[in-house]
């Protein structure tokens, strides 16, 4: 086995079974981990090459090369640790994913004691013009992307969809009930439109 700062070789006969040789490599994954470390320190940080947002800050993203993927949030750093054939933005991506199932499900849960009726479930959604949806069985879905707009805006959206839970439509009553739970719907609404374009681009 060769560690070099870009790669790690393993050399092994063409008759040696594939699992003997995952099975060898899996055994030295810690001294892996020390010898890539050791590599690694020895290469100059790498360039900040673009930022995302999240919960309405720009964080800006830093790429290192490493044997093991790992995203890691620091301030208004995102470190992200990655083999050189790595896809950085599908890393991103999955640590918003991560992020918004936990924030997004406490948030409407939160709205959902307000109104004083759960949602029957909850699940993320991928939509690509959609902020939320409810059905009429109660299944509230919220949009994953969410993660990056302030927690003001994303408040608004789940007190938009818990509100359908007692009207299934946009009639004045409706808006009043998401009045009670957002009391600056509109306000944030305007909000939410203006930056929708920049939060569909991931």
């Amino acid at each position: 086995m060769t560690v070099t700062a870009h790669e790690v070789r393993i050399h092994a006969p063409v008759w040696t079974p594939r699992e003997e040789i995952e099975g060898y490599v899996l055994h030295q994954r810690d001294w892996l981990r020390r010898a890539w470390s050791r590599m690694q320190a020895r290469v100059p940080p790498a360039e900040a090459s673009s930022e995302v947002r999240y919960l309405g800050r720009a964080l800006i993203i830093e790429v290192r090369p490493s044997l093991f993927c790992d995203v890691r949030r620091r301030g208004d750093r995102l470190h992200v640790h990655a083999p050189l054939s790595a896809d950085v933005a599908a890393l991103v991506r999955e640590w918003l994913v991560a992020r918004a199932a936990r924030l997004l499900a406490w948030r409407i849960a939160r709205m959902a004691r307000r109104l004083g009726r759960a949602p029957a479930c909850f699940a993320l959604s991928d939509a690509q013009t959609q902020w939320g949806s409810c059905t009429r069985r109660g299944h509230v879905r919220l949009n994953w992307r969410l993660v990056q707009a302030p927690l003001a805006l994303v408040d608004y959206v789940a007190a938009h969809e818990i509100a359908h839970l007692v009207h299934l439509d946009h009639s004045p009553r409706f808006w009043e009930q998401v009045a009670v739970l957002c009391p600056d719907a509109l306000a944030r609404r305007a909000a939410l439109r203006g930056m929708s374009a920049a939060l569909f681009r991931i």
